[in-house]
């Protein structure tokens, strides 16, 4: 399978601007947001966004199957509305793209719960009339292993994104995922002192390709176009 898992570092660091910029490098590509938090029902944003970037004329409940109106984990938000996310079906989603490349936004960062998958305890793990059914969160970094594809890691380029990242890259690691490259996304017009450094200092704590800091661009319809200018390289060398 080709293509790119996007996630964030923290909420608010641009992931579907830098996957809209994506599918506009990558022609043809399948846009994915399995799940929408915050958003109208019928009118997802992000979503949306990522459709009318890809070009398609894909249907919306397979670009994004799980919308909900609270804004908070997808978890939470399904949980308010009595609802459960499958992701075993988003899993056949992105299957179903092949031979297409596809691009995957997350919702939230990697440690956010989308939902609790149950399954019974083995024999060795407990006596029959003891056992019962365990329920286990399953976050987007479980997503991501579970899908196969390498991970393009969105932060902001300012204060903060040290930490964000390390840890993030990190938890990347610790479960053999491909972390293909960090985003250093500028969200403010204003940059604080850290910007200068942060690319660098990135690099050194995580090993990782690190790709910006993006410009930031007051119109958001235009800001896609200026972030793929620095993913041209990811793209070109992938």
């Amino acid at each position: 399978m080709r293509g790119f898992f996007v996630a964030g570092t923290d909420t608010g660091v641009g992931k579907t601007e830098v996957a809209r910029a994506l599918l506009s490098l990558l022609r043809g590509a399948v846009p994915l947001k399995p799940v929408e938090t915050g958003c109208a029902p019928d009118h997802p944003e992000d979503a949306l966004a990522l459709l009318r970037a890809s070009g398609g004329t894909f249907d919306l409940d397979q670009v994004c199957p799980y919308r909900f109106r609270l804004s908070a984990a997808p978890l939470v938000a399904a949980e308010a509305e009595g609802k459960a996310i499958s992701v075993e079906r988003i899993e056949q989603l992105v299957a179903r793209a092949a031979p297409r490349a596809v691009v995957v936004e997350a919702a939230g960062g990697l440690l956010v719960p989308l939902a609790r998958e149950v399954a019974s305890l083995t024999l060795e793990q407990a006596d029959p009339a003891e056992r019962a059914p365990a329920a286990a969160l399953v976050t987007n970094l479980d997503l991501a292993e579970r899908l196969g594809l390498p991970v393009l890691l969105v932060g902001r380029a300012g204060l903060g994104t040290l930490n964000h990242c390390a840890l993030s890259a990190e938890a990347l690691a610790r479960r053999g995922v491909e972390l293909r490259a960090i985003v250093l996304n500028r969200v403010v017009p204003e940059d604080d002192p850290s910007v200068a450094t942060n690319a660098r200092l990135v690099e050194e704590l995580t090993g990782a390709m690190v790709l910006g800091p993006t410009p930031f661009i007051a119109d958001a319809s235009a800001r896609p176009a200026a972030i793929a200018i620095a993913l041209a390289r990811l793209v070109g060398g992938g």
